[in-house]
């Protein structure tokens, strides 16, 4: 009777040890493809703003060499631009530290579910977890209670 009840225990154990495992690969690729697209996102923005600087200093150049004087307001109209994709850019990367933060929350709350199988108690009345050893409470090794 004995033998079926470990045999269970032990089933049981290897049950919830794959199924957090399996929790932990969803929340893992979960935060590594919005990763992915979030990096994307990313490199795109930084790029069009690389393209809005050059065309800002192009602008300028052409209006200083062709007119000798310089439009405040189509270089003020490209600042904004840029300065509008520097926000999204930084509006990116905030939901991008959201997305980890997140990830270390779910697996914090996988971590406190996964409570280790107490094996004994120790003469002090603290109970013995498996893997122990030795007590938390009096710090006596463990071998005395197995």
């Amino acid at each position: 009777m004995a033998d079926i009840l470990d045999t269970t225990d032990l089933l049981t154990r290897i049950k919830e040890g794959v199924s957090k495992g399996v929790r932990i690969v969803n929340i893992r690729s979960k935060e590594a493809y919005e990763t992915l697209k979030i990096k994307g996102e990313i490199q795109s923005l930084n790029k069009q703003r690389r393209k809005a600087i050059e065309d800002l200093g192009s602008s300028v150049y052409r209006l200083f060499k062709h007119k000798n004087s310089i439009s405040e307001e189509s270089i003020k109209t490209k600042c904004i631009e840029i300065a509008k994709i520097e926000e999204r850019i930084w509006e990116s990367e905030e939901q991008l530290r959201l997305v980890h933060e997140n990830a270390q929350k779910e697996l914090g709350k996988l971590k406190a579910i996964a409570k280790p199988r107490v094996v004994g108690t120790c003469e002090c009345g603290a109970e013995i977890y498996e893997g122990s050893q030795s007590c938390s409470k009096c710090f006596r090794k463990v071998e005395q209670y197995k």
